[in-house]
């Protein structure tokens, strides 16, 4: 506890300060916490810098054996028991897209045949082999096992450390080449791995003046998001659909765990190709609705709702056409085929009376502290019906 004029004077010193400047400031004092006080201040390498141990990093192996991965899940334990969250992966399970995102990368990878990759790494060795990456921002090491019976002896490791090394990443301890028996050597490199981890110089964020401080964006904003992963984690023989959906977005995301993501769905080219056939209307007309305006095609495809139609939005299709119609829902397309339109310059009139596509709402399964504000996973199950 502080003494009462101690504690008075911080009061003083954060009052007036942001959200933002707070989570800052507690984030700047752990960081002298973890370090220690030298005179009253961090001890610091340079300045804006502090030497924090790195507690994240991400362990990932290619085996055809078993020895990689069995080697692999020994080093996370022992990471583990050195406070140190390794995050283990399979090269055949590891998303490519993560590589730019990594900050600390260590791999445990094997060499078959003719100096080949394991076939479980040939998708990600292909892949920086064949591309030309930029990962300046990358700490690494490789650890390669083989058999100096053979003339490509632990080339595949070879390999990737000399790949990491051209895309600019930074090697932090030097290949470890391993024999048969490689318990030792493995146990030996991991150990220089935990001691360059305990010894990383990590940036501390520029001081935020007050003025300057981020304020929360308020409003509606839209994102484009890419769809990373999508697995059914339902075994075969199940009548149960679940997917775990990854979404990569452009822009970041202020999210928190369990918040709701608003999907908009757009219709299908080939319905929206049918109702522009059986109309003859133009499909790049542009009208203009209640809520927007564009051309018909994008209307009917990206804006306007043509499935499944509200019993009022089929009521204004009656007195449109004129015709008795029962108070039933149906798609649009089955209005235009059952209760057709006399000419195309009618069916602008039906486009206006279509209400707009509503978003699907979706609880967010992840969180921005593993995953970043860049990706949010959702878990869905899948329910299908006839109407």
């Amino acid at each position: 506890m502080l003494e009462e004029q101690r504690l008075k004077k911080l009061h003083e010193l954060i009052d007036g300060f942001s959200k933002e400047e707070l989570i800052w400031i507690n984030g700047y004092l752990s960081g002298i916490v973890a370090r220690g006080k030298t005179n009253g201040a961090a001890h610091t390498h340079e300045q804006g810098a502090i030497n924090i141990p790195v507690k994240k990093i991400s362990l990932v192996f290619g085996t055809e054996t078993g020895n990689s991965k069995r080697m692999a899940t020994h080093l996370a334990a022992v990471a583990k028991k050195r406070g140190i969250n390794a995050r283990l992966t399979a090269f055949d399970q590891y998303r490519l897209t993560d590589l730019a995102k990594e900050e600390y990368f260590f791999v445990v990878i094997s060499t078959q045949g003719e100096g080949e990759p394991p076939a479980m790494a040939k998708k990600f060795y292909d892949y920086i082999q064949e591309n030309e990456l930029s990962l300046p921002g990358l700490k690494y090491s490789v650890l390669a096992l083989g058999d100096t019976s053979y003339p490509f002896y632990c080339k595949t490791g070879e390999d990737v450390d000399a790949r990491f090394h051209q895309f600019g990443a930074k090697r932090i301890v030097p290949l470890q080449k391993c024999d048969v028996d490689y318990e030792e050597d493995a146990e030996a490199w991991f150990e220089k791995v935990i001691m360059a981890l305990e010894t990383q110089v990590v940036a501390s964020p520029p001081a935020v003046p007050v003025q300057a401080a981020l304020k929360k964006a308020t409003g509606k904003k839209n994102y484009t998001g890419t769809i990373l992963t999508n697995i059914n984690l339902n075994d075969r023989g199940s009548h149960k659909q679940t997917f775990h959906i990854e979404i990569g977005t452009e822009d970041p995301v202020e999210y928190e765990p369990g918040d709701a993501i608003a999907i908009i769905p757009v219709n299908k080219k080939i319905i929206v190709d049918q109702i522009l056939s059986l109309t003859g209307i133009d499909r790049n007309l542009v009208v203009e609705t209640a809520k927007a305006k564009d051309t018909v095609e994008n209307l009917l495809t990206e804006k306007l709702n043509i499935c499944y139609l509200l019993t009022s939005a089929i009521k204004k299709y009656a007195a449109i056409v004129q015709q008795e119609i029962p108070d039933v829902r149906m798609d649009l397309i089955d209005l235009l085929r059952i209760y057709p339109i006399k000419d195309p310059s009618q069916f602008t009139e039906v486009i206006r009376i279509l209400s707009p596509i509503a978003p699907r709402l979706y609880s967010i399964s992840s969180s921005p502290a593993a995953q970043g504000n860049n990706e949010i996973h959702l878990t869905v199950s899948r329910n299908s019906f006839r109407v």
